[in-house]
This record gives structure tokens, C-alpha cells and sequence, in this order.
């Protein structure tokens, strides 16, 4: 869930903002993939990946989140009928301010938001110039993952993220028709067993989720407009990214891995792909939750993508902001 539409109603502080890097927070080992080495001036970007599980939260940490919020925010939680669904939708709005805050000598209060024509969050105008930083974010079941990316040397760019809980109940086959494009159900099909079917299926979802989410466009464009080629994990190649952290309770809790096998450059097929280049990650952070990240540049060659992940508690972020 992406924090629904709002108007921009504060202006920001005026600060000097050069390179940013996370404060507040455990630094992350980094991978470099499609390149070596960041030489001065080169086109890349810096991809920050923050994992957060959903949670109960104290009364006292409750009302400072709350008081981060606009007043449209605010308004827009309580009208979720559902608690839970009120207290995850004040966990995504503060945990995305918060994580914000990491990279600037703004408070989570001063973030202000705008919104495309399809409702797709990004800082205003005035805050990207500022500090530099695109966002994108996603949550599924107890998970929300936030991205943070900073490209140099490049006009402009798109950026995707997108978490997914495989579902047991969920009926694959009717969506197939619907949302996949037919090479990918063919090759999905092609799989031995309906387990494996099931796991492409959800892999493939958080894949063409990151896609859309980077266009800007959501379900307005067609799921079965563009294709991603995912071969068998044991076909791929990936590289090993540290999951940073200290929260050993969180680990504990979720059985996460303290490294992330990425695959890098998914193959994909799209009607952009002559005017956009591509460079789409994948993961798994469980058997039960995988990710994707899905970047976009008029460059008509990869550019560097130093990418770092991070485990966080809501409560962690909420007492360093």
C-alpha cells in the first residue's frame, strides 16, 4: 500500500544537501552489480532496501506517529474501519517519514508529498531537488519493505518496489489469464508441480508489481503488456547481499537468513523497452515473502546499482527519528 493521496501542506526548511547517507541507523554492506567499480561522475544509483515488520506499538510511540502525520493523513487512517488495517496504515506513513529522516536534517514531520495522476507518492518538487532522494514503497501480509534511491548523473528515472506473501488459498489459474502474458503462463504451466507453480506465481506478481509501481501507471496498464523471463533459481546467477541489523528478536521471530541471494537482471519484455533500459532485482526475505526492485533510465546501457538492505523495527525507527 502506497500512503494515499495528499496534498502537499508544509514547506520545508531550506538546507545545503550534498551526498546522502543513512544516519540513525546500522551501515549497510552494499552490493555492486552491473559494474565494478563507481567512478566519479558515472552514471548509478544507490538502492537502499529497509524491511519492516508490522507490529504492536506503545501508546507513547502511537501518538508520536500520530503526530507526524498531515492532517489529511490522519484523516485518511481513521477512515479505515478495521483497527488493524488503521494500524498498519499509520505504521506505513511513519516508517516511511522516519526512514526519510535517515538521509536529511529534516524532522519525519517536515516530509511533504505529492502525486502523479494515477496516485503513485513521491517528495514535492522542492524536496527532490533538496536532497536528492526518490521513494518507493510496498507491504504485504507482516511485511513492508521502503526504498530509498538516489541516482547520479542521470535527468530522470523510475523506480519500483514490491513485497508479496505467497498465498496458499488464492487461485492462480483464473488470474492467469487476466494479469500474465502467455509466455510467462506457459513457462509457469511448464513447472512440475502445482507448489512450484504457486511460488512463480508469487514471484512473478512482486516482479510486474515493481514494474507498474516504477511506470507510475498501477493497474492502469495492463499486466499482460509486458513479460519477465524467470528461469529456475538454479539457472540464475545471483549475488549475496547482507541483511543489516541488529534486531536478533526479528530474525528470531520470521526465520530471516543474515544473507539475501539476489538475482539481478530478470529478463523483460516490454514495448518500452526501445526508449527506457531496464535493471530488475529479485529476492526472497522468506520461504513465504519475496521482493522485487525494478529501475528505469534513458541510458541505453546499465548503469551501477550499489544495492544495500536493512532490517527495522517500527519502534526502532520511530525513537531514532
Amino acid at each position: 500500500m502506497n500512503p494515499d493521496h495528499n496534498a502537499a501542506e508544509c514547506a520545508p526548511q531550506s538546507q545545503n544537501m550534498t551526498e546522502h547517507q543513512p544516519q540513525n541507523t546500522e551501515k549497510p554492506n552494499p552490493v555492486v552489480s552491473d559494474a565494478q567499480t563507481l567512478g566519479k561522475g558515472e552514471r548509478s544509483v544507490n538502492v537502499d532496501l529497509f524491511f519492516i515488520p508490522f507490529s504492536e506499538m506503545s501508546s507513547l510511540h502511537t501518538v508520536l506517529a500520530q503526530s507526524w502525520l498531515s492532517d489529511d493523513e490522519r484523516t485518511k487512517v481513521a477512515r479505515y474501519r478495521d483497527p488493524k488495517a488503521q494500524k498498519k496504515g499509520l505504521q506505513v506513513r511513519a516508517a516511511l517519514r522516519a526512514v526519510l529522516s535517515c538521509y536529511a536534517d529534516l524532522s519525519p514531520k517536515e516530509w511533504c508529498f505529492e502525486y502523479s495522476a494515477k496516485g503513485k507518492p513521491s517528495l514535492t518538487a522542492q524536496l527532490r531537488q533538496q536532497t536528492g532522494l526518490e521513494f518507493n514503497l510496498s507491504h504485504s501480509g507482516d511485511w513492508l519493505v521502503i526504498g530509498v534511491a538516489q541516482f547520479h548523473g542521470l535527468e530522470s528515472a523510475l523506480f519500483g518496489v514490491d513485497i508479496e506473501r505467497s498465498r496458499p488459498k488464492t487461485d492462480i489459474f483464473p488470474i492467469l489469464n487476466h494479469y500474465f502474458s502467455s509466455q510467462e503462463t506457459t513457462a509457469l504451466l511448464a513447472l512440475a508441480d502445482e507448489s512450484s507453480q504457486r511460488q512463480r506465481f508469487f514471484d512473478l506478481w512482486a516482479l510486474k508489481e515493481s514494474y507498474i509501481k516504477a511506470t507510475g501507471l498501477g493497474l492502469a496498464q495492463s499486466l499482460k503488456s509486458f513479460a519477465f523471463e524467470l528461469k529456475p533459481f538454479e539457472q540464475l546467477s545471483n549475488v549475496s547481499l547482507k541483511l543489516s541489523g541488529q534486531n536478533a528478536e526479528v530474525r528470531q521471530s520470521y526465520d530471516i537468513a543474515p544473507m539475501l541471494s539476489i538475482y539481478p537482471n530478470i529478463p523483460l519484455q516490454s514495448s518500452d523497452t526501445e526508449v527506457l533500459y531496464w535493471q530488475t532485482y529479485f529476492g526472497r526475505l522468506t520461504n513465504e515473502y519475496r521482493f522485487a526492485v525494478s529501475l528505469a533510465h534513458a541510458n541505453n546501457v546499465a548503469i551501477a546499482v550499489k544495492l544495500t538492505a536493512q532490517l527495522s523495527s517500527i519502534e526502532s525507527l520511530i525513537v531514532s527519528a
